[in-house]
Parts: C-alpha cells; structure tokens; sequence
C-alpha cells in the first residue's frame, strides 16, 4: 500500500529539519514489512536518517530500502539497497487473500499492481484455462487461484530466484492441483506446454509486442488476452504503440483483436503510464 503524502512529509519534517521538505519522500511502498523508498539524488547521503526516522514513526516495519531508478532488463529488476532496520530484503506479504514470500533483491514485485491483478481473476470465467507469461514470484496465477474458479493456471518465468519464490508460494496457498509453474523463457516454453488456453496475460510492458506471436499461437478463438505497455497519454494505437503491432501479428495470423478496454493502472513518469489492453481474438 501507499503511505498518504499528508501523513508522511509533515513527519519526516518533524524528524529531519536541515533537509528540505520539499525533498523528503511524500510515501513510501509497504511491501510486507518493508518500506521501500525513493529519494533525489541529492540527499542520497541521508538516507540512512530518513530509513530510521521511518522506522521510528510506523513500528510494523522493520526494514527501510531505498530503490534506485526504474527496472530493467528481461528480468525487470532494480537496485535496492537496506538502508535502515534489519539487513534483508526478503519479507513475507499479503494481498488479495493470498500470502507471498518475497526476495526483493532479486525478484520484480509491485504491491501497486495488486488491484490490477484481483481485477483480471474477477474476469475469468468458470472452467477457463488461464496462462501467464512474464509471472514472476506468482501473484498474477494465485489471484487467479484465490478468486476465479478457472480449471488451470500456467504461469512461465525467467529468472530463476522468481520461480524459486513463486514455487513455495505456490505451496503456502495449497494451490498445487490448480497452477503450474515452468521456468524458461516465454515463447519457447509455450511450445513445450503446447495447449491452447482461454485466457493469457503478458506481465511484461516493456516487451509484449515481442511476446504476441507465440500468445497468439496459443490462444484459443475467441479467447481474450491481456497485455501490459508503457504508453504516453493519447498515444492511442498509432504506429509504433501495442495495439498496432497486435493488429499486425494477427493480420499476418489471419486473426482478428478486438479491444474490450484500455486500463490505466500505473503512473511510471513524466506522462507515461502502464495500460492494460484487453483483447478479444476472433
């Protein structure tokens, strides 16, 4: 969850008076019992001060982390560093019903997305076969598990520490029976599953057009697929955005999408935004 900016600058303030309000963090990620934090890089050097003034003021957390920068990479991962409270960055989490163990030093996790993730399992349907790609430590697959009644959820991952975290996962929400995990990259494991699936979900914004095709191949007609992309406001589906490399891929497939909705669900930047694009493929 986000800390409002009205309760924490004003606090922080209180705390540290020689570093510039305006500076101070205005909230902070509450990922288990983990505050994670970003700063300007100027005031770096008091972030030990802010961790532990954070510390002080919301006693349930016990570790404060400074993110540096954005994610990136296939497996989206970015620095963080401890900087007060306990030496770790692992944690266990809650959302949604389900319960998460959590490296965060190795694996991407947003506690952001939890709403975004709770209103894809509300879609699914009865019976449906569901896969994920790009799944990470398994929040997407046990919220589909936790508040779906979909017959099978696949979920496929890269990096290895990911699919460690979303295999014990996978055991602490006894969801054995329903969701199966594979480690590997997503176009080729798809191969290997071989199996056409109801529903589908590219986690991974930055890389989804790139994904499509072997989506496509997998997608049942008339089964709906969920895409993420970083997208400028009124991008629209120009040339260059997602939606027009999807229109592409499925011409070329002799397939046809059909957007049900474009969802903003997360401010990245300076007027860029992460959309979720649900599709229809007839």
């Amino acid at each position: 969850m986000r800390k409002p900016d009205t309760a924490l600058r004003p606090s922080l303030a209180a705390c540290l008076p020689d570093i510039p309000r305006h500076l101070l963090p205005g909230g902070f990620d509450t990922i288990g019992d983990i505050a994670l934090f970003s700063l300007p890089q100027i005031i770096h050097a008091a972030a030990s001060r802010i961790g532990e003034s954070i510390l002080g003021l919301h006693k349930h957390i016990r570790v404060a982390a400074l993110r540096h920068g954005n994610c990136s990479g296939a497996q989206r991962l970015v620095r963080i560093d401890v900087v007060a409270g306990e030496q770790r960055l692992t944690t266990r989490h809650r959302e949604n019903g389900i319960a998460l163990f959590l490296d965060l030093a190795t694996v991407y996790f947003s506690t952001r997305m939890a709403g975004e993730r709770l209103r894809l399992a509300q879609q699914a349907q009865a019976g449906e076969r569901i896969c994920v790609l790009c799944s990470g430590a398994g929040p997407y697959p046990l919220t589909f598990a936790r508040h779906s009644q979909a017959e099978e959820i696949h979920g496929i991952e890269l990096n290895q520490r990911a699919h460690s975290c979303a295999l014990e996962n996978m055991r602490l929400n006894r969801c054995e029976g329903r969701v199966h995990l594979h480690l590997g990259e997503a176009a080729n494991t798809l191969g290997i599953i071989a199996q056409q699936f109801d529903r589908m979900v590219i986690a991974l914004p930055w890389n989804a057009a790139g994904l499509a095709p072997a989506s496509l191949a997998r997608l049942r007609p008339e089964g709906i697929l969920h895409c993420y992309a970083m997208e400028r406001s009124g991008q629209g589906s120009g040339r260059g955005s997602l939606i027009h490399a999807l229109y592409s891929r499925c011409t070329e497939m002799k397939r046809r999408p059909e957007v049900l909705r474009s969802v903003r669900c997360g401010h990245c930047g300076p007027d860029l935004y992460r959309i979720c694009h649900d599709v229809i493929i007839h």
